[in-house]
């Protein structure tokens, strides 16, 4: 990311401790700790004062067999913010996924918590607009259940027939709530096909993947159906083979070409895939605009052209031709957090941007959308001195927070009255629920809440959130961020490992 982009300069623990966070070691405790620690499982059965927190985990980190360098940790009380543990917490770090914690937090303050998109299609004579509002649940399987794409855009399609339509001369998609960068220009560029990597626009749908199912024909794979249908995209199938004798791989996977509707099946299909494969869609509100015209003729509406909104259009006007499709806040981020999905944080981002800014949101008015979000419940300049926001999921490297300035944001949070029940209810629920699911397996889940966040990326592994009991405010906040892992070294198991017993010396601090 371009450095015009960033927000900040590195973190100091001073600037901080100015505006009343301070980041500093708590007192009674020395950079490097204890000479011993009871061991996780053990500090969960017995509570512990905050000297003795503290002092177990420095022990955790000097025994993690990690770098001194490689580790942030901050550990605050909730309800008065203060810091209970502290090592290297002042510290700038690559956040990875743990950056979906401040954007959430940030869009719910934004945009408050009974907020909803509503993505809206208006008829004005013979001409029908679809109004994006940078939605990114569109069609999502996960949040729409039994409904399919096709169910979710016919209802629109019987609305518009029961209005008596029969011909629309002009389908237009106004995604002018978002700019036009679909693609973050960070994102490693040989992921771009990847989900993970899905496109971001002011219109989306169905996670703006398609998914191919495949079956075998003739001894090659073969195409059965696209989901969604799309019935002006096409496959090249000849590159692809369908071979499953001994020594043969399953490497089939599918690639997009310099014709965005047109997609080429690769490698070796050993055995069908259970589950579709995908790809990434290009240009999103184009593909909207095309699939509801296909729906449209599909429902006996001729449609004679379609075409995305210029930049130079009035806004839309007419009246709605269907209901609005809305999605509220509240499920958004909670699909965002405890799924980490990446699509739907860079969605949030842009939009509080747009909404703050007036102006198509961007990355660029996201990040200051999120930094000013920062200054107003953490104190006025914390963010241009302590945040670098370059997307907002965290897949960017050029992102850059202290482990601090997460603690803090965090017991803000957990504390506001109105923010903190949809906001803690979108975290993944360690040994339950979401990306930390399998993990935890010492925590007794039914009498220890910790509501948390994942964070990974190549040399990267994060974890923040809060430990409490079920039903009352977390006790505490944290955040345990590890950088410049190294893969020869096993750091990541490392990583992991010191996170969960983190949250083991506080469960038993409980």
């Amino acid at each position: 990311m371009k450095n015009s982009r960033l927000h900040h300069v590195p973190v100091a623990a001073a600037i901080l401790a100015a505006a009343g966070i301070s980041l500093s070691a708590p007192a009674g405790t020395t950079a490097r700790g204890p000479a011993a620690v009871a061991p996780a499982r053990q500090s969960a059965t017995a509570a512990a004062t905050p000297a003795q927190v503290a002092a177990r985990v420095q022990e955790a980190i000097r025994a993690s067999g990690l770098a001194a360098d490689a580790v942030g940790v901050s550990i605050r009380d909730v309800a008065t913010s203060a810091l209970v543990a502290d090592a290297r917490g002042g510290t700038a770090m690559v956040p990875a996924s743990n950056m979906k914690v401040l954007t959430t937090g940030a869009a719910l303050h934004v945009l408050g918590a009974e907020w909803s998109f509503r993505t809206r299609l208006l008829r004005d004579g013979d001409r029908l607009t679809v109004v994006g509002d940078g939605d990114p649940s569109l069609g999502d399987p996960a949040l729409d259940g039994a409904r399919t794409t096709e169910q979710l855009m016919d209802g629109w399609v019987a609305a518009v027939r029961a209005a008596g339509v029969r011909r629309v001369r002009e389908l237009v998609a106004d995604d002018r709530i978002l700019d036009r960068e679909f693609t973050h220009p960070s994102w490693p560029a040989d992921q771009l096909n990847a989900s993970y990597c899905a496109q971001v626009a002011g219109l989306n749908i169905h996670e703006n993947l398609l998914g191919f199912v495949l079956a075998a024909s003739g001894g090659r794979p073969a195409v059965v159906r696209t989901e969604p249908a799309s019935s002006w995209v096409s496959v090249e199938t000849g590159r692809a083979t369908a071979r499953s004798g001994k020594g043969t791989e399953q490497t089939i996977g599918i690639a997009r070409t310099e014709d965005p509707w047109r997609f080429s099946l690769r490698g070796n299909m050993k055995a069908v895939p259970a589950q579709p494969i995908t790809a990434c869609v290009q240009d999103p509100p184009r593909y909207f605009a095309l699939y509801l015209a296909d729906r449209l003729r599909a429902g006996g509406i001729a449609v004679d052209a379609v075409r995305t909104a210029a930049p130079s259009d009035p806004a839309a006007t007419g009246a709605d031709a269907a209901p609005p499709i809305e999605r509220t806040l509240a499920q958004v981020i909670a699909e965002c957090n405890t799924e980490s999905h990446n699509l739907y944080a860079e969605a949030l981002l842009k939009r509080i941007g747009a909404a703050r800014s007036g102006r198509p949101g961007s990355w660029t008015n996201g990040g200051e959308a999120l930094a000013a979000a920062v200054d107003e419940r953490l104190g006025s300049g914390i963010a241009a001195r302590a945040l670098a926001v370059s997307d907002g999921s965290g897949l960017s490297r050029d992102n850059r927070v202290a482990p601090g300035l997460v603690t803090a944001w965090l017991a803000s949070m957990a504390r506001d009255p109105k923010l903190s029940a949809p906001y803690v209810a979108s975290l993944a629920v360690a040994g339950r629920t979401g990306t930390v699911a399998k993990r935890f397996p010492s925590l007794d889940a039914g009498t220890v809440f910790v509501p948390c966040k994942t964070g990974y990326i190549n040399g990267v592994s994060c974890l923040s959130g809060c430990v409490g009991r079920p039903g009352a405010m977390p006790r505490y906040a944290f955040s345990v961020m590890c950088n410049d892992l190294s893969k020869a070294r096993n750091d990541v198991a490392k990583a992991k490992d010191l996170q969960e017993r983190i949250v083991m010396i506080l469960a038993g601090a409980l």
